[in-house]
């Protein structure tokens, strides 16, 4: 497939807008490898376009040989050590426990195939898995104090099964868009930044999470024991690309809008400037890894181009990729985080209200977020990422890191026991929920609403 950014350069330049990250990818491409593999690379050997070079990224994430970047996979494991020689190459600083490594362990539940009916079935164990961190120093004469964290996924599904859309076809799940795209897009921003970085008044960092798929277990992860230095309190923002590969008639969902006062005001002129049409809107919770910094306090967005018949099925592959729509994408991100670099003034926060969809098939909500990766002792439990103020655990007390593990005369190990309880739970009854809050059990009361 062919790919001109004729068009896409001149609206640029007609706006006024600076994007160096066209031609700066242009001129940018080197080959890296893993031992024995080459990386990246297009059928000639050599990248002649910005859109190349973000569809090669794709492709070699995408490709069959990487088999669907799936939990505790080699494909997994070689896409997360790719992304850091991609740092490296870039010339992002390391930021991770281990070079650009941020290795954790996290409990998840392993279906049992002849459970399949059961939603609980299956087995709890740890396994092991990596983030890939990088930093760009600010480099502005005049710096400001905090840091802005720019995300991606790096894992997909693997073979499919749980979270698939087709979970009875054994195929490799090559998650193009979801989320080769966002981890492509990550470096397009990263390789932008870095010859920028005298315009950057505060550190950027650039994560690659791991087991989103899994429930964000990476992103909660970090925004618990953050690598390198870096202070949750200290996060001025983060901004997320989850999707962004499938860019149609110029169309961009920015979630999270709502998530500070100043985001719509901020970003919109941004997305004129780039001709796109964005919808900026909605609090920072959602189904992906900003919802762990949004728990955390942080103001973030979610950048997404849509959802589409392919997604979380064997078939999303890179050949359908609108790669210079991830261009695009990645352009108008790396000018979000250069703008909100340089804010002066802190962001205002905007927690998020009960919404009755939350419900979904149970009677009531508890209002919180869990933290899927569970306490960091892997001790029995529900570790809360976030309460919901106006929520019945936000009415009763329940607060961030709170460790329920117990409720009613039921106990609670695992989010499938609070799922348990919760379905068998009326609107308007009253029972009592224990935590385990500083290494102290705590009760309170909890009532939920009718």
């Amino acid at each position: 497939m062919e790919f001109s950014l004729t068009s896409a350069a001149a609206r640029n330049v007609r706006t006024g807008l600076t994007w160096s990250l066209l031609a700066a990818f242009a001129a940018i491409f080197v080959l890296v490898g893993v031992p024995g593999e080459a990386i990246a690379q297009s059928s000639t050997g050599a990248v002649s376009s910005a859109a190349e070079q973000y569809q090669a990224d794709v492709a070699w994430l995408a490709d069959d040989a990487r088999e669907g970047r799936g939990l505790e996979s080699p494909g997994l494991e070689k896409s997360g050590n790719w992304m850091a020689k991609q740092f490296e190459v870039i010339g992002l600083e390391p930021a991770g426990d281990d070079g650009y490594r941020d290795s954790f362990t996290a409990q998840i539940m392993i279906p049992d195939p002849d459970q399949a009916d059961n939603p609980h079935g299956g087995e709890r164990r740890e396994v092991e898995a990596f983030n890939v961190v990088g930093r760009i120093p600010a480099g502005a004469a005049n710096p400001l104090p905090g840091a802005i964290v720019v995300g991606a996924h790096y894992d997909h599904l693997g073979m499919g099964g749980q979270g698939s859309l087709e979970p009875d076809v054994a195929e490799i799940h090559n998650g193009a868009d979801d989320n080769a795209s966002g981890t492509a897009a990550l470096l397009a921003v990263a390789r932008e930044l870095v010859g920028r970085r005298d315009e950057l008044r505060r550190d950027v960092w650039f994560v690659a999470f791991s087991l989103e798929e899994k429930g964000l277990l990476g992103s909660s992860t970090f925004a618990r024991e953050p690598t390198g230095g870096l202070e949750m309190d200290s996060v001025f923002a983060m901004l997320n690309m989850d999707m962004v590969g499938r860019l149609t008639d110029d169309k961009l969902q920015v979630l999270g809008g709502g998530s500070a006062e100043e985001w719509v005001e901020l970003v919109t002129p941004l997305c004129e400037a780039a001709m796109l049409q964005c919808t900026i809107a909605g609090d920072g919770f959602g189904s992906s890894d900003q919802s762990s910094f949004f728990a955390a306090g942080v103001p973030v967005l979610h950048f997404f181009t849509g959802t589409h018949s392919e997604y979380h099925k064997p078939s999303d592959d890179a050949d359908l990729i609108n790669a210079e729509g991830g261009v695009r994408v990645a352009g108008l991100v790396s000018e979000v985080t250069v703008l909100t670099a340089g804010r002066e003034t802190p962001l205002t926060y905007v927690e998020a209200k009960e919404r009755q969809s939350q419900r979904m098939s149970f009677k009531v909500t508890l209002g919180i977020v869990p933290d899927y990766a569970g306490p960091s002792d892997g001790a029995p439990g529900l570790l809360l990422s976030g309460v919901r103020p106006e929520g019945p655990a936000g009415k009763a007390g329940l607060e961030r890191g709170d460790i329920i593990v117990g409720m009613g005369d039921k106990e609670i190990s695992s989010i499938e026991d609070y799922m348990m309880v919760l379905a068998e739970t009326e609107p308007g009854s009253t029972m009592p929920v224990t935590v385990v809050r500083n290494d102290e059990r705590v009760v309170l009361e909890v009532t939920f609403d009718d």
